[in-house]
């Protein structure tokens, strides 16, 4: 009161204006009776299926689920398929598997230990049968056996080594020690002859004979001397001619020796028939009528 007659301005009249100018409007609009009417969204919320309570709820007594079993008792597995056998299981994931034939791999410090301990005998050329015997490698693969230099220094003693490849450190300190390297060619039926050739004449009754390099990179890797190939004096892989350029040069045509005995024959017979004819063309001429009486 003292302070409206002092500065002569309604104070109360001021602070109700502040006010209402600070709180929105739609406040006094909606009034308090609103509360009343709160309520969730629709579906909001879910009634809970409440089961075996009567029949009269739609779900007693089995509870929609039917009679025995194993959905009446309890639920499937969302993987089980069946019985048969689940794609989990069925077929790699990750990664693939590659089509070129990987080799197993040896260590020179392996094979010096396997020397060390008398399961090798360095004085004899050593070949992958050895390491399959000693224990090194167990599976036989397509890819061969490798050497590579794992433990290079540790090897001490020249040893004469032959094997599918070699890597050019372990190359260097075999020859560096005095020993010597020889690259092989060998399939996998080949190599698990060498390795097991007693399983191998009982499997086909017979040992067979061991393949030849066929492939151009086969054939070019065993020739290289810088490989210490076998195939060092083999030919050169080369184009085979056609059989159109075969027939056009008659000179570069082989014949088979049974061929070239039935052409024989042929005119054998061209010549005796010629005669035959000639024999048959002859006559004898008549001799002559004596005159005397």
């Amino acid at each position: 009161m003292f302070a409206s007659k002092f500065f002569g301005v309604n104070t109360a009249a001021v602070f109700a204006k502040t006010q209402a100018q600070q709180q929105p409007h739609a406040i006094f609009s909606r009034g308090m009776a609103l509360m009343g009417r709160l309520n969730d969204a629709p579906g909001a919320q879910k009634n809970q299926k409440r089961l075996g309570r009567g029949p009269g709820s739609g779900h007693g007594k089995t509870s929609g689920r039917g009679q025995k079993g194993q959905k009446a008792r309890g639920s499937i597995k969302s993987w089980f398929e069946g019985g048969q056998t689940p794609i989990f299981k069925l077929f790699p994931k990750r990664g693939f598997k590659s089509h070129i034939e990987q080799p197993q791999y040896v260590n020179l410090d392996k094979l010096q230990h396997n020397i060390d301990n008398n399961r090798i005998d360095a004085s004899k050329p050593i070949t992958m049968k050895h390491f399959f015997d000693a224990g090194i490698l167990r599976k036989v693969t397509g890819g061969g056996v490798k050497i590579i230099g794992g433990g290079a220094k540790k090897l001490r003693q020249p040893v004469t080594i032959s094997a599918s490849k070699i890597s050019r450190h372990a190359l260097q300190r075999i020859e560096e020690v005095g020993g010597s390297f020889t690259a092989q060619y060998y399939t996998k039926l080949g190599l698990s002859t060498l390795v097991h050739p007693e399983a191998t004449l009982h499997r086909f009754g017979r040992i067979p004979l061991r393949a030849k390099p066929i492939a151009r990179k086969h054939i070019e890797y065993y020739r290289d001397p810088e490989n210490r190939g076998y195939y060092q004096d083999s030919p050169a892989p080369t184009i085979k001619p056609s059989n159109k350029s075969l027939l056009k040069s008659s000179s570069a045509v082989r014949q088979s020796p049974l061929l070239s005995i039935l052409e024989t024959l042929e005119s054998e017979k061209a010549d005796a028939l010629a005669a035959l004819s000639a024999f048959e063309s002859s006559k004898v001429a008549d001799r002559p009528k004596s005159t005397k009486k």
